[in-house]
């Protein structure tokens, strides 16, 4: 019975503590291959680094690695892709994986609905940032020398900040420096701002640099509506096109309907080389709607629910009918039996 607690007067919490983590590895090995060419026999292999959590303040953090080592992240789960897009794999780095979701750019825009029960998808959307761009390069890891990440809350604002430098690895990959800032304001009682910039010193296909740089806004009214949106441009040395893609999104998610609609562009030439994306040169618009009752009648229903959408992709230039598709479901909702 809560009532009739006491109240505990004179106790005070004790002063915080500097936070301050340091994690050193050290590897060391030897090899020896007589069928190989050359032939190596016991050569003696080292190697070291560090990995160093600092508390700035009570909220905001910053994560230093030197010389990463990533040999006890877990494997992959192997995907059969049947189709003409790349494949999308989680981040199982604790480096990055650790106040990820401040770098979220538009989020509920490319990993889907973006609005509650409305259903729809914002699938053709890209993510601008995309951690496993960075020590990953055509199927090829690359070695990550040393960064630096601050994350965390300053004022009124999310603040992320990630500055990593990679070695060159073979004649087809160069050294180069990965940069992203990322700034969030929360407005009104569920709703944010927010901008995002990403510079790729070393571009994957060109000899310059990339910079990819945004605006988003995600917006909540009363209980059940909600808006999406961002713009986002590009530049990369050689390409001229179109560098622009955007988006626009509106869900309303009620109890007995829900819709949602959303309109997407991504231009020929819009080349995050910091993010992922399936497809450019693309005008893509989905709709969805769906009805829920609760039919009083029936004691063994608790919900029923019908739902349809649509979904219809374009190129940008030229307008070619690339994806047409229709969809829709019933599902009936039981009551719990305790």
């Amino acid at each position: 019975r809560v009532s009739s607690y006491g109240t505990l007067v004179g106790i005070e919490p004790p002063p915080p503590s500097k936070n301050l983590e340091v994690k050193p590895y050290a590897i060391s090995g030897l090899e020896t291959d007589l069928g190989g060419d050359p032939v190596v026999e016991n050569d003696l292999r080292a190697d070291a680094g560090l990995d160093v959590k600092v508390g700035i303040t009570e909220n905001l953090t910053a994560d230093l690695t030197f010389n990463t080592d990533f040999a006890q992240v877990e494997v992959d789960e192997r995907q059969v892709n049947l189709t003409r897009f790349s494949l999308s794999f989680p981040e199982k780095r604790e480096f990055f994986l650790e106040g990820r979701g401040i770098f979220n750019f538009a989020p509920g825009v490319s990993g889907g609905s973006g609005g509650g029960r409305g259903g729809g998808g914002g699938g053709s959307a890209p993510t601008l940032f995309y951690s496993r761009r960075i020590g990953l390069q055509d199927g090829r890891p690359v070695p990550i020398l040393g960064g630096a990440r601050v994350t965390g809350k300053v004022g009124s604002f999310d603040v992320g900040a990630l500055s990593i430098q990679t070695d060159d690895e073979g004649p087809d990959i160069e050294s180069a420096n990965f940069s992203v800032l990322r700034l969030r304001r929360d407005i009104l009682a569920r709703s944010s701002i927010g901008m995002l910039f990403e510079n790729r010193s070393q571009s994957a296909v060109s000899d310059g640099s990339n910079q990819t740089y945004g605006l988003d806004a995600s917006l909540a009214f009363f209980d059940n509506v909600s808006i999406v949106t961002y713009y986002a441009r590009t530049r990369t040395e050689g390409l001229e096109g179109n560098d622009q893609s955007y988006r626009a999104g509106f869900s309303y998610g009620g109890d007995v309907w829900g819709t949602n609609v959303g309109y997407t562009v991504v231009g020929d030439d819009f080349n995050p080389e910091v993010g992922f994306m399936r497809r450019d040169n693309i005008r893509a618009t989905s709709l969805s709607g769906r009805y829920s009752p609760r039919p009083a009648s029936i004691d063994w229903i608790r919900q029923i629910t019908f739902q349809a959408s649509l979904g219809y992709i374009e190129s940008d230039l030229g307008g070619l009918v690339e994806t047409r598709d229709r969809s829709g479901s019933f599902q009936v909702q039981f009551p719990e039996i305790l």
